[in-house]
């Protein structure tokens, strides 16, 4: 029988996907919305939010890593790219991805002390963090496959890629 730890660290990972996927949706909605002139209050304020509980289950991702007892991986091994055995690129991807979030977070929260300016172009590359998260639940991810993954990325993914080609001024997303 597989433990809790085995649950909540599949559980974590895919809901923190989950609220990532969703808030760049969301992001990209108010992206529109606001190049239409019309209000984007609610759409951002769901978009932090979303944004916020992903990480938050991302940390708790990292929890649960930390206390399993079928890999038993340390603190270097979940914080420090290719410091561990086991798939040490999806690993080191999900690290990457944990990095972005949180610079993400800390730019995002700071945002009047970064500067509207800096803080844009920051959030500018998140595309990159959605990638790196999604390259490391196919390669490491158990709970999917890799096709349904794939396609349930491709209205994002799409959406991104009109965005970034329609526009280039257009597409930091302003809050």
């Amino acid at each position: 029988m597989e433990s809790f730890e085995w649950y909540m660290i599949r559980a974590t990972g895919t809901v923190a996907y989950l609220m990532l996927y969703f808030s760049v949706i969301i992001g990209l909605y108010s992206q529109v919305q606001k190049m239409r002139k019309q209000k984007v209050t609610i759409t951002l304020h769901l978009h932090e939010v979303l944004s916020n509980w992903a990480l938050i289950l991302v940390c708790g991702h990292l929890g649960f890593l930390l206390i399993d007892s079928y890999i038993s991986f340390n603190w270097m091994e979940v914080l420090i790219p290719f410091q561990t055995n086991y798939k040490p690129l999806p690993m080191a991807l999900g690290i990457f991805s944990l990095y972005f979030l949180m610079m993400t977070y800390v730019t995002s929260k700071a945002r009047k002390k970064v500067g509207y300016q800096r803080w844009r172009k920051i959030h500018a590359l998140n595309p990159i963090l959605y990638g790196l998260v999604t390259i490391h639940g196919l390669l490491i991810g158990t709970d999917f496959q890799g096709m349904v993954l794939a396609v349930v990325n491709i209205l994002p993914l799409l959406l991104m890629g009109v965005l970034l080609l329609r526009n280039p001024n257009k597409t930091q997303i302003p809050h």
